[in-house]
């Protein structure tokens, strides 16, 4: 394009709307290519144009109201359909045009409820124009904060159990065993803080190693013993944190007797298939020797 010829802005939405010959757009395109400004304008007349197809392309679908629909067809019948019928006058009889046109409109009723209609119709329109155009074209709003989902881990009991339930009847239960007492003491330490072996050999319960499991807020401990009386029993351990103790007994699988209690900052849950005054007397001796 050369430097001498102008556009305007009739040239801008012509190009826009599509309504321009090849040769002009081709013209345009130049023309935006170097003027930032106009090319922003036009890219700026283009959004709102998809802004208000968008938020127009499930209405212009909908059938037109009954109620419009109905004062419609009433308008027009009201302005045709009951006129006079011009073809039963002659100039003859004397009656002008300007006469018999004044009575027609003397008879007619008014058509005002239609108007309004039409005119609340085409505000609304608007209105809505008006909300999708702010909704596409206004500032970005900040993106909403991701929620968080907020899941809360099992108790302390149900750690326990599944930690027995795993590692108990296996071929292999513990990481270190009892003849590596201070090893597993040492390690046990560094990595849940709890360095104490609990003896329960009065119990009938004699220890045969232990290991690391997950806890619920910490890795946890698990000490397995072994009972000449009944099957393994494990005594699991991790910092107290902040869940309460259960008023009522804890409640385990069938078969499987549980005592859970609190000592020198840590949590302890003595588990396994054990009656209830062995698990009652060896808990009671964990606990003594976990203040010492």
């Amino acid at each position: 394009m050369s430097p001498g010829e102008h556009v305007d802005e009739s040239d801008l939405h012509g190009f826009v709307d599509g309504e321009l010959d090849a040769e002009n757009r081709r013209r345009i395109e130049d023309h935006l290519h170097n003027h930032a400004e106009d090319a922003a304008l036009v890219e700026g007349w283009r959004r709102q144009n998809a802004a208000l197809r968008a938020a127009f392309a499930q209405t212009v679908k909908e059938p037109l109201p009954s109620g419009l629909r109905k004062a419609s067809v009433t308008s027009l019948t009201r302005s045709f359909g009951s006129g006079v019928n011009w073809a039963r006058f002659s100039p003859s009889k004397g009656a002008s045009l300007r006469a018999m046109r004044r009575s027609d409109t003397s008879r007619r009723p008014p058509r005002r409820p239609a108007i309004v209609m039409s005119l609340v119709t085409l505000l609304a329109g608007a209105v809505v124009a008006g909300a999708a155009l702010l909704a596409f074209t206004g500032p970005a709003s900040p993106p909403a904060a991701p929620q968080r989902a907020v899941i809360e881990p099992p108790g302390l009991l149900a750690h326990a159990q599944l930690a027995y339930q795993t590692y108990a009847q296996d071929t292999r239960p513990v990481e270190i065993g009892a003849d590596r007492k201070a090893e597993l003491s040492t390690w046990l330490g560094e990595r849940v803080g709890f360095a104490r072996l609990p003896d329960l050999s009065a119990a009938g319960l004699e220890l045969v190693g232990g290991r690391l499991v997950p806890g619920v807020l910490a890795p946890a401990g698990l000490l397995i013993y072994r009972s000449a009386a009944s099957g393994p029993a494990a005594l699991y351990f991790e910092r107290a944190g902040g869940e309460r103790l259960p008023a009522a007994p804890p409640k385990t699988a069938p078969g499987l007797a549980a005592v859970e209690w609190r000592a020198a900052g840590f949590a302890f849950v003595l588990i396994g298939p054990l009656a209830a005054e062995v698990a009652r007397a060896a808990s009671e001796s964990a606990a003594a020797q976990a203040i010492r």
